[in-house]
């Protein structure tokens, strides 16, 4: 079976979040998949929650630097790729940034490379440099308005092109309450949703509930002092996955009263408005591939995007 080995000339390209894809796009059409679980440290939610539950898991290396990695540890990768790539397609994921040290290890492990990448610029240089065992790439994080113009480029071995997105930038309403060093007034099972977009309740000239009911799956930002913003965006259809009040500022009752029937956090902060909305951006840096609705987000651009010819020859499936 094929072993296909996704690397990156980057650190923090999207690779986790590719092999997570390729995993469910391959579960999705019944073939079976083995995955390596590590040869570097994954956060334990991604590794108990998300893409390892796609398929079966081959325990890898816990505590290996993959940056300055020793040869005898790269013996041992390629000896634990050679050794479970013949059940299923093994997918598995390096973490070295270094080229020639990818391609020994795709010829010593007698397997093929996927190339996760954010821009073309040295592309003709890696495809010299991988040789043979480049089998195709995937540009990652690609800006919208360049989607079509690689399309048109018609390059025979792109699989995919995932574009820029909202949710690999977003967080869960859980991960706002850290991040802001928040407290409950209200919590429920909404504190685990995304948040892809915060407004924030001020000087609101239209009718308030249209204000919110404008973006979706939002977290809004409101001074504890303004029951009338709150209630209006707890009326905003569903779009609103919490309330952030400032200033320290606890709700009226009716305020906790609706937010009990519709199920939305309410969180305290004792900052005030703009100084919680300064601490906001800083979350953007903390977010990581640990959601499934990423995932999802992500699998649905794969598929829009993806060549067919390029994925069956990627992954060997006329062969299957």
């Amino acid at each position: 079976m094929p072993s296909i080995i996704i690397a990156s000339d980057k650190s923090n390209s999207g690779k986790t979040m590719v092999r997570s894809v390729i995993l469910s796009y391959l579960k999705s059409a019944g073939i079976s998949v083995s995955t390596i679980s590590s040869f570097s440290k994954i956060p334990s939610s991604v590794k108990e929650g998300l893409e390892l539950s796609e398929a079966e898991i081959i325990p890898g290396f816990e505590d290996i630097d993959m940056k300055n990695m020793p040869d005898q540890y790269s013996q041992k990768i390629s000896d634990l790729i050679s050794k479970n790539s013949k059940k299923n397609i093994l997918i598995s994921e390096s973490n070295s940034t270094d080229m020639n040290f990818n391609r020994n290890l795709a010829e010593a492990s007698k397997s093929k490379i996927l190339l996760v990448t954010d821009a073309k610029d040295n592309i003709d240089k890696i495809r010299s440099e991988l040789g043979e065992y480049l089998v195709g790439i995937i540009y990652n994080n690609t800006p919208r308005h360049k989607v079509d113009s690689l399309k048109s480029e018609k390059q025979n071995d792109v699989i995919s092109i995932i574009p820029e997105n909202r949710f690999m930038v977003s967080s869960t309403v859980d991960q706002y309450v850290k991040h802001l060093k928040g407290k409950y007034l209200y919590e429920s099972e909404k504190k685990n949703e995304l948040v892809l977009n915060v407004l924030i309740g001020g000087i609101v000239l239209d009718w308030s509930v249209l204000y919110y009911e404008s973006q979706k799956d939002v977290l809004a930002l409101i001074r504890g002092d303004r029951p009338d913003l709150q209630l209006g965006a707890m009326q905003a259809g569903g779009n609103v996955k919490g309330l952030v009040l400032t200033k320290g500022i606890e709700p009226i009752e009716y305020v906790f009263y609706e937010a009990q029937k519709l199920e939305i956090p309410l969180i305290l902060v004792d900052s005030d408005t703009h100084d919680t909305a300064d601490k906001i951006s800083g979350i953007v840096s903390k977010s990581i591939f640990d959601h499934p609705d990423k995932l999802n987000s992500c699998l649905s651009y794969f598929k829009d995007n993806m060549s067919q010819d390029a994925v069956d020859k990627a992954l060997e499936l006329n062969t299957l």
